[in-house]
Formats: structure tokens, C-alpha cells, sequence
């Protein structure tokens, strides 16, 4: 592993100038939202350059990308981490753990996780090549079907805590830390206590293909949710229900081509490209359906297949207010407006003012930075 601690930061746009939008004032207010401020363009503080970026992780003193030939830190503040390591990733993914000091690095194609030091880039330690893993604060459970083993490990270093002989395909945790599931080879689930490894449940057979799960995939993605004391998951046909943590079977819905699920109020939502159906989590249940919603927040807040953003009434699945077409970053909606995005504070609708571009992609925020996809290789942080 190389670190490149000389190397020079992307060159910055310069610094975006107001720009007078008097005339636009009635137009953003026939649209629905609050019109902008006088200082309405929003300054650029960095892009990526001509890199083709796969995968961005923004934090309040750092961007992170991953490129072709390595992960990069650039630095947003004073002081803030500024290195290079040449990990190449494909298909990755990128989160912070713990209490922030580390980046996790989803190996994507190849499989696996690599821990890096955030203030260094420092290669703290990895799993396997062929592994699964979930990490939950400052722990990690993986599952290597190199030597058939499930292990519980320290996130800054990889020490293991407790070890059991598994060949595991798939992981899930509960969210409060309790349980860890594995599923095997045959699509058997096995529920383990997260403190030493201790089998809670016998295997049980849960009815889908575990190389459906996501192995592999970025950011560990699967088919599977663990909400309040309940397992959900599904195939392409179905939705099922099993209690946790012995697995005992609740209820199977019949679904066609669900692709994500989760809690939206008091209800379990189904979104695809067929639209959401909202289950009862007491008896699988269908209680509203709708083509429009491609996805749901646990609040109500949903985006439909044409880009529109909506608060809804979980239970019912009626609109309370329709908030135009855009797309959701935390606790903002980046509203489109042609060749430009309108920010717009979700709380009160209030116009926090404009991007100089049309549509950008997977936006996040943190601190008081704001970063997006703005074009195939390219992401812009902006300042708010």
C-alpha cells in the first residue's frame, strides 16, 4: 500500500460571484417554494476534476472518492485529512464507523472490507476476499468462506472476540446489537448472540437464495430487514415475516418484484419498480398500495418514478403535500428547476439558494457542506 502525502489537492473551482434573481422571484413562487435569498448561487468549494470517481463519502472536514487508482482524502477545513492510498477498488463503497476515525471500504467486486486510518490512510486491517460483514459501532462480524468461520472482531484492529465454525453467505444485525444472523450456503438462517457467539436459534430455513442476498455488493446491500423483533425479507415473489430471534415463521405476502423494504410509520413498506405496498407487520396485510412511490422514508417522505418528492401519510398512504420534483439529501430537497437545483430546507420549505446545475445525483450532506454527483466522473461540494 502506498500513501501519497504530497500529493496536490484537485484544483478548486474558483469561487462563484452573486447573482441577481429579482426576475426569477415569481416564477420560484409560482413552483411552490420559498423564492432565494439575493446571495441565491451556492459557492463551489472543490470538485473532482476529469477523475472518474466510483464512490464519494463526504464527512465535516473531508471528501473521500475512490478512483482507479485509489482512495483519496481532500481536505475541507483547516487541518483536514489530505492523503492518497493506492487500494484499488471495484465497485466500492465507502462508510465511517465507530467514532468517525475509520473508513470502511467495501471492496465491491472483489469482496470483502478494508479498514483504513481516515486521519491517515493508514490500512488498519481487512477480511477476506471472499467474506460478508456488518459493522456496528466499534465492532465487526464477518463471515470468511475461505476457512468456513464466523468471527466477532474489534473495529480499529481486527482483534477477534469470539469465533464459531459457519459458512456464512449473508449477515444481518439487529438494531440493537443483540443478534447477528447468518445464512448459509442452503438459504438456512442461524441467529448467534452478538456478546459471545452463543446459537439463539436452530437453522432454519427462510426460503430464499442467499446469493440473492447481495454478497458482494457495496455497502453490504441484502434483501433483509430486522425491525423492532421481527426478520423481513424477501424473493422476487414474496415478502415473508419470522420472529426474532428463534425465526418462527409469522406470515408470507405475495409480492411481485419487491426490491426494498422497511418501516414507514406504523406499517412495513415494499417499494419496486411496480410501485410500494404498505403490510401490516401483525399479519402480512396489505393496507394501501401505489404505482406512483418508488421509494419510503420511515417519516412518510416518498419519491416517485418521475423524481417527485411528496410527504405522505404512512398509514394511509395519502399525500399531505406534494413538494416537486427533485431528490432528498439529509434534511434537505434539491429541487430541479431546469438548468439548475433549488436548495430547499425540508422543515419549512425556505430557499437556501441555487446550484448552477441541472439534476445532480446522490447527494449528501454533512456540516455545512453539501456534495453530489454533477455529471459521469464528477462531484462538486458545495458550501451552504
Amino acid at each position: 500500500m502506498l500513501i501519497d502525502l504530497d500529493a496536490a489537492p484537485p484544483t478548486s473551482r474558483p469561487r462563484l460571484g452573486m447573482l441577481k434573481v429579482v426576475p426569477m422571484a415569481l416564477l420560484l413562487l409560482i413552483l411552490g417554494g420559498a423564492a432565494p435569498s439575493a446571495r441565491s448561487r451556492i459557492d463551489t468549494v472543490t470538485d473532482t476534476g476529469a477523475r472518474t470517481v466510483t464512490a464519494h463519502l463526504l464527512t465535516a472536514d473531508a471528501l473521500y472518492t475512490v478512483d482507479a487508482t485509489g482512495v483519496q482524502a481532500v481536505p475541507l477545513t483547516a487541518g483536514g485529512p489530505r492523503w492518497r492510498t493506492a487500494l484499488v477498488v471495484q465497485r466500492p463503497g465507502l462508510r465511517f464507523e465507530g467514532d468517525g476515525s475509520t473508513l470502511a471500504v467495501w471492496r465491491g467486486a472483489q469482496g470483502g472490507v478494508t479498514f483504513l486510518d481516515a486521519r491517515t490512510g493508514r490500512e488498519r486491517w481487512r477480511t477476506g476476499n471472499l467474506s460478508v460483514a456488518r459493522v456496528f459501532g466499534d465492532r465487526v462480524v464477518h463471515g470468511e468462506l475461505d476457512d468456513g468461520m464466523l468471527r466477532m472482531a474489534d473495529l480499529a484492529d481486527g482483534r477477534v472476540r469470539w469465533e464459531r465454525a459457519a459458512s456464512v453467505l449473508a449477515l444481518e444485525m439487529d438494531a440493537a446489537h443483540r443478534y447477528v444472523l447468518a445464512v448459509d450456503v442452503r438459504g438456512r438462517g442461524t441467529v448467534y448472540s452478538a456478546a459471545d457467539g452463543t446459537p439463539v436459534s436452530a437453522p432454519r430455513e427462510l426460503g430464499v437464495d442467499p446469493y440473492a442476498w447481495g454478497i458482494g455488493n457495496a455497502l453490504d446491500i441484502s434483501t433483509a430487514e430486522i425491525v423492532g423483533d421481527a426478520l423481513y425479507l424477501h424473493s422476487q415473489t414474496f415478502v415473508a415475516a419470522y420472529a426474532m430471534p428463534q425465526l418462527t415463521p409469522r406470515w408470507r405476502a405475495r409480492i411481485l418484484a419487491p426490491q426494498y423494504l422497511g418501516p414507514c410509520g406504523p406499517l412495513i413498506c415494499v417499494t419496486g419498480e411496480r410501485g410500494a405496498t404498505a403490510l401490516d407487520p401483525a399479519d402480512g396485510q396489505a393496507r394501501w398500495t401505489s404505482p406512483r412511490w418508488r421509494s419510503i422514508g420511515p417519516d412518510g417522505l416518498a419519491v416517485g418514478a418521475d423524481s417527485r418528492v411528496a410527504r405522505i401519510d404512512p398509514a394511509t398512504g395519502a399525500v399531505r403535500s406534494e413538494l416537486g420534483r427533485g431528490l432528498l439529501a439529509g434534511d434537505l430537497l434539491l429541487r430541479f428547476d431546469g438548468d439548475r437545483t433549488v436548495v430547499t430546507r425540508l422543515e419549512d420549505g425556505g430557499s437556501l439558494g441555487v446550484l448552477p446545475v441541472g439534476a445532480p445525483g446522490d447527494c449528501t450532506t454533512s456540516g455545512e457542506w453539501l456534495a453530489c454527483l454533477t455529471g459521469a466522473p464528477t462531484v462538486t461540494v458545495w458550501a451552504l
